[in-house]
């Protein structure tokens, strides 16, 4: 739509003959009122760039609401009332959107090459790991000391005795300390 100006064209009918005419078409109301909508979008603060979009929706709601238009006051009141409602939500949308993204962590910098290898180098000391412990272990120890489940949840999960789940991690972390000090002893 552009830049507006002037006073909005077309006809203002008078609340008294609205009830011995027809009611407006859409096409008509459009014609005849879409500048009116694009200036009071303008003026309840929605940003030029999103006020197309804005009075797309509210001439969508027009659509909408058409048959429930009964003709008690001028089209400009009745467009004026849905063009404020359909603002409000555009800015509450765009509120909650903004604190949303308040809210997502920063992602971290890029690592550096340094960091890089190291992980890439724990990464395959777990890999490895992981490889030499029997299923029973390894399963109980990535759900437990590698993803965080307390107890009660792997053994849930497993559908295992809870002292098995527990014998089970024990003997992983047992494993995992030999592990580490075969490796230290290299």
């Amino acid at each position: 739509m552009g830049e507006r100006g002037g006073e909005h064209s077309g006809y203002v009918r008078a609340p008294a003959q609205l009830h011995d005419e027809p009611p407006p078409t859409l096409d008509e109301l459009y014609r005849a009122h879409a500048d009116f909508v694009w200036r009071t979008v303008l003026r309840v603060g929605i940003p030029e760039p999103q006020a197309e979009d804005a009075v797309h929706e509210v001439f969508l709601v027009v659509r909408r609401k058409l048959p429930e238009f009964r003709g008690d006051a001028a089209p400009t009141t009745w467009l004026y009332a849905i063009t404020r409602g359909v603002c409000a939500n555009l800015r509450r949308a765009h509120a909650r959107a903004e604190r949303r993204i308040g809210l997502a962590p920063t992602p971290d910098a890029a690592p550096t090459p340094e960091e890089a290898a190291t992980r890439a180098n724990a990464a395959e000391l777990v890999a490895r790991f992981l490889a030499e412990l029997p299923d029973e272990q390894r399963e109980v120890f990535v759900l437990s000391d590698i993803e965080g489940m307390a107890g009660p949840e792997v053994a849930t999960a497993l559908r295992i005795p809870l002292g098995t789940a527990y014998s089970r991690l024990r003997l992983a972390r047992k494993r995992l300390e030999a592990f580490v000090k075969r490796g230290s002893d290299d």
